[in-house]
Formats: C-alpha cells, sequence, structure tokens
C-alpha cells in the first residue's frame, strides 16, 4: 500500500486516462510491436523495435500515466515508448554479465 492508497486503485485510476493516448487506435500494431519486442534478442534488435512505438509515444499526452500504470500493474511489454518487464524498464536482458570478484 502506497499512503494508504492501494496499487491496484492507483493502477486504475491511471488506465482511466489510456483513452486519451496516442495509441488508442492502433492496438493490432501494438501488438505486433510487442510481440516483436518480445522476440528480439539483442539490445540493438530491441531498441529497433521500440522506434515505431516511441515514436507514436513522442507526442502522447500520457505517457507518464502510462508508465506509471506499467510500474504499478507489473506489466511486460511496451509503454510510454519503452519496453517493461514485470513493471519495471526492462534493461535486464541488455545488461553485461557481472564481473566476479577475487577477493
Amino acid at each position: 500500500m502506497i499512503r494508504g492508497i492501494s496499487r491496484e486503485v492507483l493502477a486504475r485510476d491511471a488506465a482511466w486516462s489510456l483513452a486519451d493516448g496516442a495509441c488508442k487506435d492502433l492496438t493490432l500494431e501494438w501488438a505486433q510491436w510487442e510481440d516483436r519486442y518480445a522476440a528480439a534478442l539483442t539490445r540493438a534488435a530491441r531498441l529497433a523495435t521500440l522506434a515505431e512505438p516511441a515514436a507514436v509515444c513522442s507526442d502522447c499526452p500520457i505517457t507518464a500515466e502510462c508508465a506509471d500504470l506499467a510500474g504499478l500493474s507489473g506489466y511486460t511489454g511496451i509503454a510510454a515508448g519503452e519496453g517493461y518487464r514485470n513493471g519495471r524498464p526492462d534493461h535486464s536482458r541488455a545488461r553485461a554479465p557481472r564481473e566476479r570478484r577475487t577477493a
């Protein structure tokens, strides 16, 4: 719970604004972009798949609400022009392997 307000209530409030999003009529395109993003095996390929949705989101009046909803709902996919995994920006697959400490 965040300051007495549940995540569900916050997510529901953020979801109301989605009807004002620049993507509201792009359901099929968005699904295809998310499929391509999920299938991309490299960081470069993932970034390339974000170009079209990011262009849609660049002039969108609700990108902050969209990103908030992705975080609150644990969303995996593309939101606010970025990739998300379990509600967090998806940088986990793009990280370099950790170096092992030796002492």
